[in-house]
């Protein structure tokens, strides 16, 4: 009995960790955001984003922060690209939402996908605002504390939808150019593996019991 209750405890334990949130990327520190990129009233702007996980498992939740200037609501739309582009450039856009109604002020912008970006390390990630003054927040920490990112950015400065290959930018400078995103995953297989082989276990365990 007391065998089969430690492997319920185990079993729960496995349980949380497979509904758990795995931080695949992040570089948004939660406070001291030094500056706002305005792109402009429905410009693209993307960071590139370098996951920790080389395996890319599927993305959950995308949360970036964002600034509202204007008086009035903004919307703000969501891209996550592949990088199967030129050299790791924009390649394939793998997602997008929008979130409407923002007021003005600070806020992390919170996005759920549908598991998207399976298999894949590094992506394109950004958003594009229906007005101006109002844009993705660079990090005063630019360098993710989780995974990677380059001093590079890709932005439609044209307007024409399209990232060009006139539209990647490179500050070399300071700030550092990485914006505050932060990417949850799913959790991995093995996880689920685990928990299975654990209520094997206790099926076992039970049919012991009984005879």
């Amino acid at each position: 009995m007391k065998r089969a209750v430690a492997l319920v405890g185990i079993i729960s334990a496995l349980t949380l960790s497979a509904q758990a949130n795995i931080v695949d990327f992040d570089n948004d520190p939660g406070a001291g955001y030094q500056y706002y990129f305005p792109g402009g009233a429905n410009q693209i702007v993307l960071d590139d984003v370098g996951r920790a996980d080389p395996n890319g498992v599927p993305i959950k939740q995308i949360n970036i922060a964002f600034y509202n200037a204007n008086s009035s609501p903004v919307d703000a739309t969501l891209y996550v690209y592949d990088a199967t582009g030129a050299g790791g450039s924009v390649g394939n856009l793998l997602y997008t939402a929008t979130i409407q109604n923002i007021p003005n002020g600070l806020f992390q912008l919170q996005f759920g996908t549908p598991n998207i970006g399976g298999g894949q390390q590094n992506l394109w990630i950004g958003l594009a605002a229906s007005a101006a003054n109002a844009g993705m927040v660079l990090s005063p920490t630019p360098y993710p504390t989780v995974g990677t990112s380059q001093d590079v950015f890709a932005w439609d400065d044209d307007g024409n939808g399209i990232i060009d290959t006139n539209d990647y930018f490179f500050f070399g400078g300071n700030p550092v150019a990485n914006f505050a995103i932060e990417v949850l995953a799913v959790p991995e297989p093995a996880s689920m593996v685990a928990l299975g082989a654990g209520l094997a276990g206790l099926l076992g365990l039970r049919r012991r019991a009984r005879q």
